[in-house]
Order: C-alpha cells, then structure tokens, then sequence
C-alpha cells in the first residue's frame, strides 16, 4: 500500500507500474520462449529442449518436424547439443513413466516420439471406484465393522446386524426399519472415504523438484500444497507442503493418515482460515462434557434451551474424528 501510494511508478501508456523490490521476479517469457500451457488433448509428454539460455516447448506425439524447427529457432545443430527435461501430462503406469524420463539422458528424443506414435501408451489401471471400495471396506474394517462384497455393493453389518448396502456411486441403501444411529457412523465414514477417493481421481500429479515418490495435488492455495499418495497395501497419505521460493519444490512436509487432520491443517497453514478461531480435538471433548453436564444438572433450563442444548451435544460429537464418537457423552432430557 505505501509503494502504491508513494506515486514513485513508471509511466506507461497503461498506467503506473510499481516495481516491489523485496519480491524476486523470474522471467518466463523473453519475447522467444513461451511458459509451458498444454493443450494438445492427445499429448502423452511435454518436452523442455534448452539451448544457450534458450528454451523451447513440444508436446508428443508430434510431427517430427515440429522439433526440427524447435531446434532451428534454438540455433542447435543438434538434439545431443540441447538439455531435455521431459514430464508426462497423463498419469500412465511405471514402465512408461521410465520409458520417457530415460530420454533425459539419452536425448533420444526422435526416438520417443515414434514410439508413442506407434505403441499405445499403457496408462496405471488405478480405478476411481475400485480404490474407493478398497478404502472403505478398510476404514470401516479398522471401526469394527464386518464387510463383505456382493454383486454390486458392500455389504456392511450395524452393531445391531442390520444389513446397510455402499454402492460404487458413494450412496446407501439402508433397511426402512433401520435406526439412524445404527448407520450414522458407517456413513460418516463412507461419505469422508468417498470425498478423498474422488478428490485423488481427479486430481493431477503433483509437480515438485526432488520428490521421490508420486503424489498427486489435492489443493494448493498461497504457496501452500495438500497432496495425497496411494498404496495398495497401506491406503491413502495426506501431506501439506510450503512451495519453495522458486515454486519449483516443496519443503516441510506435515503427513497425515487421517484425511480431515490433513484439510483442517492445510486451511490454516495456507492462510484460509484462522486458527484462533477453530476448536481442538481436546477442547471440543472438554465442551461436549460441559454441555452434557449443563444439560443433566441445571433444573432452571426450560425446553427450548434443552432442545438447543442437545443439537449442541450432537453438533459437537460429530465433529469429533471416528474415534472418538463412542466415547462422546451422551444427552438424556
């Protein structure tokens, strides 16, 4: 605001430009080189091809001349001469992803591009819905529920042997004679299970310098990440990362198994929401007994104050994680 208000700016035909000398500025666009925006729907590959300071952009498959005339512009007398950075926009399987990050080395960059003209690239057989199954049968497995897989469902057992049918869809059928506290806690745990298995779906792979491993980005607001990585054997891991100050890595990484630990922490830690004004785990047990207590042992409240009391109690127990619902008091009036 004091730079803008100073008036120290430079005259353009457009307006004033303040230049902010604590921000480091990286060039992206030298009047040549174009910053990376893919849109080629059947591209397989993005192709960095940097030359004396220069870079050019190709996606793959493409005609080979397209990279002859990437070199010309670049002035390389050949593609040995020139680095090559190569990253793939679709999510294809590991022998792929080794196939194509090889040319980094090789600089067989011709080579590549015949080869996804004529091979069809495999992509990884992850489906959105058998990921979901998988995970859900695990949570509910882990809160003690018996699960069992029919045609075309899950079957899921209530702690009073009611039988409540998951679909591949994330939706429910329930008995009509079914108790909404007998399923309550399964569908808090299909409906959350649902969110982040669709989320990951559609998410695309993370981009960050130095990662060993794949994640895929959830979110990412203010230089801050939330990303998320799947194992068949152990599920699903939740990380928020801070963005280097180049934007290029990650560092600082907080992991979570528990995918609303993850969000509530990215939300603060991103800025979106302040932290001061949200409720610990602890605090929210210390308040459900407060409530709990107020509403069994005040006689001047009348039924009005009950009745919100109890919504308070209910309110307040399923903020709570899993866990920690059965141990949440119970209000009586």
């Amino acid at each position: 605001m004091k730079l803008l208000e100073s008036g120290n700016g430079i005259d353009t035909e457009y307006g004033k430009i303040y230049v902010n000398k604590e921000v480091p500025f990286e060039e992206v666009f030298n009047g040549i080189t174009f910053p990376g925006y893919y849109c080629e729907p059947n591209s397989v590959a993005a192709v960095e091809i940097s030359y004396s300071d220069l870079t050019e952009l190709v996606e793959l498959p493409c005609e080979d001349i397209a990279i002859k005339k990437a070199l010309c512009r670049l002035g390389a007398d050949s593609i040995k001469d020139c680095k090559i950075l190569v990253d793939s926009t679709l999510d294809i399987s590991d022998e792929w992803a080794e196939k194509i990050s090889e040319v980094e080395k090789t600089k067989d960059l011709f080579g590549l591009n015949r080869l996804l003209k004529t091979e069809g690239i495999r992509l990884k057989q992850e489906q959105p819905v058998s990921i979901f199954n998988k995970e859900v049968t695990r949570q509910l497995r882990e809160n003690d529920f018996a699960v069992s897989k029919g045609d075309d469902s899950l079957n899921v057992r209530t702690t009073d042997s009611y039988s409540v049918k998951i679909l591949e869809n994330g939706s429910m059928r329930v008995p009509e004679d079914c108790p909404s506290d007998s399923y309550s806690q399964i569908k808090k745990v299909m409906k959350e299970t649902y969110d982040f298995c669709s989320a990951y779906a559609k998410a695309a792979p993370l981009k960050a310098d130095g990662l060993s491993e794949k994640y895929r980005c959830l979110a990412e607001f203010n230089s801050t990440v939330l990303a998320a990585k799947y194992n068949e054997e152990y599920g699903f891991e939740f990380v928020t990362w801070d963005r280097t100050f180049d934007g290029r890595g990650v560092t600082q990484g907080n992991y979570y198994s528990d995918y609303s630990a993850a969000k509530e922490n990215f939300a603060i830690r991103s800025g979106l929401i302040d932290k001061d004004k949200l409720f610990s785990t602890e605090e929210l047990e210390q308040l459900g007994k407060c409530v709990n207590f107020t509403a069994r042992h005040n006689g001047d409240l009348n039924f009005d104050d009950c009745e919100n009391l109890k919504r308070l109690g209910e309110k307040i127990s399923e903020s709570l994680p899993v866990q920690q619902q059965s141990d949440a008091p119970e209000l009586s009036m």
